[in-house]
This record gives structure tokens, C-alpha cells and sequence, in this order.
């Protein structure tokens, strides 16, 4: 265990390797309650130089998290020149503290001239820096010349302070054993991805550009999914995460389960709770270390939602909860939950932050990839609905009816040799998109690809505005009141936001036909639900906590805009590529060997099938020009929400029919003339 985390410079690192009153300042910095003095960072700097360089590394790096929801590095060496030309070591308490790296060439939505080059990263002094590959990676937030955020990161931690602030208040109302004075979003994250041979992958140039076959018919084989499902993992793979788990554990993060997913080749890992921003840190490192060391393994890991068409579709369940600075989960029912105030109190305000914000969590965890898996294999539906049990729903109505005793269901199971046990009273409910799973809501919408930094954001903002409602009518109340008061906010929360809970199957039509008589929102595509945020003033809510500016929300829209507009221009033009280098090329060679056959021996059936295959290779090349005036019509669309619809409008239709002839060409086709590999030779790489 001493080697646990050997390459961060964690707590127990620092506390270890600086003088103890500046550790001192760290924490309390680290904890909000005071600044980081020049003097305190030059100390901590030189302690993690050395320490840096006693383990290897050559250089560090701000490693901070763009717009784009990816990371970004830029790296400096230690070794420099001192005033005699000498060879020196240099790190500065001012180097640690601050970077600038070019902001131009990063998504900024218009919120600057693209000539504005400047940009400054900033350390989180709250995460642990680490060392990967010989580098120092100092985790950072990144902002503009102006101050204008231009990262996911700085949002979320500011996020985190408000929900802590208005949290607090409310606990320092029931908890008074011990006083609250910081509470935490805590987040567990599950990784789903899928694995397949690098030969393959090399292959296909719709997964190399896009992360997702555009064309492939449906395998033949390996449609008994339930038997992959939790099953042995393959050697091959078992060696991939004994390499990841390694690298997880020098870096001083827990690895909590991995497992095979319902998917052939399709895999899950999942990493301990941690506060929400080092959470969110780890998943990008987890994400970065998934593809690299699978490489390593002749191995690519695939990380969009929808890799396979009709195959389960990757996410990244995000495991939401509060915990007070004394370790006290505020989502935990305990064994009393309808006298639990805190508890109540924190139920509703999440249904309240569901119901309310269902076009902003939409939105924070999904993408124009994520629309090809919501809805089926696996995936919640993309209707917003939330299942807390019917335990607990009975206890709200029965709040709401003002009884106080809600019938709650127990539920036992008989196990040789142990003899009767209670069993969790909740379902998981694997169709609901938001699941109260015993102490922590789990969101299962968010994809595979996406950072989880957006909806943990909104999750935190909204929160915060619900909690501080809730204090301050708590507050007003005099002491002997408070608890009917609570009472009474949590059965007016209940009764203006229960079409929200939902404990029925979220795949069935009739949810559909339910939900619409609900008023609930269905954005079939991630579009659709941006336009309708943007229009009805859903992101007004970052303006009132003081997150964003007007000018900084405009800014993100306008970069998923332009996410939209990038995959399905890019989609266009990998379906071209792929008509006139794959298909094409493929269809000739095996007309060619069908017209070789017939030379020597008649046969009517072949020769219609070498019509059929010339015949949808016409209709290809068709379609092959309206791409190239689809791309060239977009072009011309100068407004960013404009050039996305008309894209998406038209590309959608137009793949769905290219993938059809294309797998239909797939079946006439034999293996040794059709040039890209298939389902089954993808999916059995394992």
C-alpha cells in the first residue's frame, strides 16, 4: 500500500515534503478560507519540483479542459540556463500558479477575436497534480485575457461553492450535533466503452474520423448478448486492465469495478467517489489512459455512444450526492426516512431541480453523438423522468396528504443457510434517465464521450438555488415550527413537481403518450432540445448565480452549435470517401469476378445479382452528389443555428439511406473482394 499513488503529489505527499505551516496555508487556501501567498507557492513549488524530478520527469504542463470538453497540455522542461549559461532546474511558486498557453486555437463560440491569442491557466490547488509519462500535469482551470471562462472546470468548482454555501445553511438547521461548514458534491462516475483489434480499426475509416461505423449491416453471430453481460472477461482484455489498473494505482486512483457490458466488446470500469471536480479530473485521465494503453495491446478503445448500430449503445452513469464536512450523506434515508428532514428536504430539492431544468440537463449530458443511443439498447429514454422507489414516493404522498404514514413496501427474500433478508425496497428501474439508488441519483444519460463537468455544473447551480429557497423560509420559521415548515415545503415541492416521478417502463409508447399529457419535455435530438433551452431563457439561471454572463452562455451555445455542424459536415464527407474508396472499388471487383464466371458457364441468377450490385451502386454514386451539394449549400449558411438544422436535417435521412444500400451491397458482396472488415470480424476480435 505505500506505493499507492506514487506518481501524485497528493495530501499526505505534500504534508511530507513542505514545512508544516506551509501546508498549513495550503489547506486552508485548498478549503477556501484564505489565498495562496507568493511565498507559500514558491515553497510548494520547489517541493514538487523535486519530488517531480526524483521520479523522472523532464517537464510539467497545466492540464486544463477547453470548451471542446477535451484536455489540453502544454509542455514546459524544468532544465533551463541560469544568468552564466549554466544547466539549472526552474519552477516558481509564479509558474506553478499560472500558464499561458495560445487561447486562439481553442472553441471559444465568438466570445473573442480569433487574433486574442492570450489565455492563462490557473491551478485548482483542490486536485492532486500527477506525474504520467515524465510529465508534472498540474490540473488547471483556463480563462481568457479578459477573464472570460473558457474551460469546464472553473464553472464546476464554482458551482461546488454555492451548492456547499446554501447546503450548509439548512444542515446547521437540523444537524446540530456537528456544525456544517462545507459541504461537498461527491460524484461517482461508470466508464462503458468498447474494445475491438486495431486491424480492424484501421480499417474503417468511419470509426477512425467518427468513433461510429456510418455503414455495416448487423452481425449474423453474437446476438445471445445476456451471455457477455457480466461474463468472463477475455485474456486479452483481462491483460488491457491489468495494465489501466496499474497506471490508476500509481496515480493514487481507486478502481471500484470493471466488468464486460451487455455489448459484445463492450466493457465497464468504474472509479470511487471523489469529490465532484477530481471525480471529473480522473474520468478524463481514466479516458486518456483507456485509449492509450489499449494501443499498447494492439487494441482500440472506442469511446462514442454508438460505435455499432443495434448494439447497446456506451455511457457514463454519473452517481450524484452531498456529503457535509463530517462525512454525513445528505441522500442517505437512514433507517427513519419519513422523520429524516435533512434527508426529505434534499429528495425534493433534486425532483424540484429534475422537473424544472429537464431542457438543461438534456443538454449538460448529451451530445449530437449521444442521440444515437437514447431511447434503445440499453440506453434511458431521452424523456426526463425520475425514479426514487415506491417507498419513498409513498412517504411524499402521504406528506403530501398530510398523514405522515406512508405505506411503505417490505420486501424479503429467503437464502438457504442465512435465513430471511430485507432486500433494497427500490428497484434500480434501468429505463428511468434519473434513479434514486439508496443514498446518491444516479443520471444515466450522460455519454460515453462527453465530460461530466456540464451536468454535475447544472446539477450544483440548480441545487444551490432550490437549498436557498428552501433556507430561507427554514430560517424564518421560529425553532418550534421548523419541522412542520419543512413539512409543508416538502408536500408544495411534491405536489408542483411529481409529474417528474416515474416508476413505469420508460421504453414503452404509452410512457411517451403519458409524459406528453404530463407537459414533460421530449427533445428527440440534442439540437432541438439546445434551440428550445436557448429561446425560452433555461440558461438564465447561469446569469442569476453569477457563473456565466450573457455574453459567455451565448458563447457556449454557439460552440454546440458548432459540434453539430462539425459531425454532420464530417459525416458527409466520411460517406463520400467511403462510397467512392470502399463501396465502389469493392462492387467492381466483384461484378469483375461475376462477369469471369459467366464467361465459361450461364447462370440468369448471377447475372441479376451483378445487376442488383451495379444498380445500388448507381444509386450510390447518386447520393454521392447530393452530398457534395448538401456540403457546398451549407457552406452558404452563414447563421451557426441555421447551418446546423439545415445539416442535421439533411444528413440524417441521407445516411440512414446510404447505410441501407450500403449494407445491402454488404450481403452481395463476397468476404474477399468487400475491402472494409465487418460486424462479425470486428465484434469476434476478442
Amino acid at each position: 500500500m505505500e506505493k499507492f499513488g506514487n506518481m501524485a503529489f497528493d495530501k499526505k505527499t505534500m504534508k511530507e515534503n513542505v514545512p508544516y505551516p506551509v501546508y498549513l496555508k495550503w489547506k486552508e487556501a485548498a478549503r477556501g478560507n484564505a489565498n495562496l501567498d507568493r511565498e507559500t507557492a514558491d515553497s510548494i513549488a520547489h517541493a514538487m519540483k523535486a519530488w517531480a524530478i526524483s521520479k523522472g520527469a523532464t517537464s510539467y504542463t497545466h492540464w486544463f479542459q477547453p470548451l471542446n470538453g477535451k484536455t489540453a497540455t502544454k509542455k514546459t522542461a524544468f532544465l533551463s540556463r541560469d544568468d552564466k549559461h549554466n544547466p539549472i532546474y526552474r519552477f516558481s511558486g509564479k509558474e506553478l500558479i499560472k500558464g499561458e498557453p495560445d487561447a486562439s486555437s481553442f472553441p471559444s463560440g465568438g466570445m473573442r477575436s480569433t487574433f486574442e491569442a492570450r489565455g492563462y491557466t490557473y491551478w485548482d490547488l483542490t486536485a492532486n497534480s500527477f506525474i504520467l509519462d515524465k510529465v508534472l500535469y498540474i490540473p488547471s482551470v483556463f480563462v481568457s485575457f479578459y477573464g472570460e471562462k473558457l474551460d469546464k472546470k472553473l464553472p464546476l468548482i464554482e458551482s461546488m461553492n454555492m451548492v456547499s454555501s446554501e447546503a450548509a445553511r439548512i444542515c446547521n438547521l437540523f444537524l446540530k450535533d456537528e456544525t456544517t461548514y462545507r459541504v461537498k458534491a461527491k460524484l461517482g462516475l461508470e466508464q462503458e466503452f468498447y474494445l475491438i483489434d486495431k486491424k480492424y480499426f484501421d480499417k474503417r475509416i468511419d470509426l477512425e474520423y467518427s468513433g461510429m461505423t456510418l455503414i455495416g449491416s448487423e452481425p449474423m453471430v453474437e446476438k445471445e448478448l445476456v451471455s457477455h453481460y457480466l461474463g468472463a472477461i477475455p485474456q486479452r482484455v483481462n491483460d488491457f486492465y491489468e495494465d489501466v489498473n496499474k497506471q490508476l494505482y500509481d496515480l493514487g486512483i481507486y478502481m471500484e469495478a470493471e466488468h464486460n457490458e451487455v455489448g459484445p466488446n463492450q466493457f465497464e470500469i468504474a472509479i470511487m467517489f471523489e469529490n465532484a471536480n477530481i471525480s471529473v479530473d480522473n474520468n478524463q485521465l481514466l479516458m486518456y489512459i483507456l485509449e492509450k494503453t489499449a494501443l499498447k495491446h494492439d487494441l482500440v478503445c472506442l469511446l462514442k455512444e454508438k460505435p455499432f448500430k443495434n448494439m447497446a449503445g456506451s455511457g457514463k452513469h454519473n452517481n450524484y450526492s452531498l456529503a457535509t464536512n463530517y462525512g454525513k450523506n445528505l441522500f442517505s434515508p437512514g433507517k427513519d426516512p419519513k422523520n429524516n428532514m435533512t434527508f426529505l428536504l434534499f429528495l425534493a430539492a433534486m425532483i424540484e431541480v429534475c422537473n424544472e431544468y429537464q431542457k438543461l440537463i438534456r443538454i449538460a449530458s448529451s451530445s449530437v453523438t449521444n442521440d444515437y443511443r437514447l431511447g434503445g439498447d440499453e440506453a434511458p429514454p431521452a424523456i426526463l423522468s425520475v425514479f426514487v422507489g415506491l417507498d419513498l414516493e409513498e412517504i411524499l404522498k402521504a406528506i403530501a396528504r398530510g398523514d405522515f404514514e406512508g405505506q411503505v413496501p417490505s420486501n424479503k427474500v429467503k437464502i438457504p443457510h442465512l435465513g430471511e433478508l430485507k432486500t433494497d425496497s427500490s428497484d434500480r428501474n434501468r429505463t428511468s434517465p434519473i434513479a434514486f439508488t439508496g443514498n446518491k441519483f444516479e443520471f444515466r444519460m450522460l455519454g460515453s464521450s462527453k465530460s461530466a463537468a456540464d451536468l454535475n455544473t447544472v446539477l450544483n447551480i440548480a441545487m444551490a438555488e432550490s437549498l436557498k429557497k428552501i433556507a430561507d423560509r427554514l430560517e424564518k420559521a421560529d425553532e418550534e415550527w421548523r419541522k412542520e415548515e419543512a413539512y409543508a415545503i416538502i408536500r408544495e415541492i411534491y405536489e408542483a413537481n411529481k409529474r417528474i416521478l416515474f416508476q413505469g417502463d420508460g421504453y414503452s409508447e404509452e410512457w411517451k403518450k403519458e409524459a406528453r399529457d404530463r407537459g414533460l419535455d421530449n427533445y428527440p435530438s440534442f439540437l432541438e432540445a439546445l434551440k428550445a433551452a436557448k429561446e425560452d431563457g433555461a440558461y438564465d439561471i447561469f446569469e442569476r448565480a453569477g457563473i456565466f454572463t450573457s455574453k459567455e452562455i451565448e458563447s457556449i451555445i454557439n460552440v454546440e452549435f458548432e459540434e453539430v455542424i462539425n459531425f454532420f459536415s464530417s459525416q458527409l464527407e466520411i460517406l463520400n470517401n467511403m462510397i467512392q474508396q470502399e463501396i465502389l472499388p469493392s462492387a467492381m471487383r466483384e461484378i469483375k469476378e461475376i462477369r469471369d464466371y459467366l464467361a465459361f458457364v450461364d447462370n440468369d441468377k448471377l447475372k441479376a445479382r451483378a445487376n442488383k450490385i451495379n444498380e445500388e451502386v448507381g444509386e450510390l454514386l447518386d447520393y454521392s452528389e447530393k452530398i457534395i451539394n448538401i456540403l457546398k449549400k451549407s457552406e452558404s449558411i452563414k447563421d451557426r443555428e441555421d447551418k446546423a438544422f439545415y445539416l442535421q436535417n439533411q444528413t440524417r435521412s441521407l445516411a440512414e439511406k446510404i447505410r441501407e444500400i450500403s449494407d445491402c451491397l454488404e450481403k452481395l458482396i463476397s468476404r474477399e473482394n468487400y475491402s472494409m472488415p465487418n460486424y462479425v470480424d470486428m465484434l469476434k476480435s476478442l
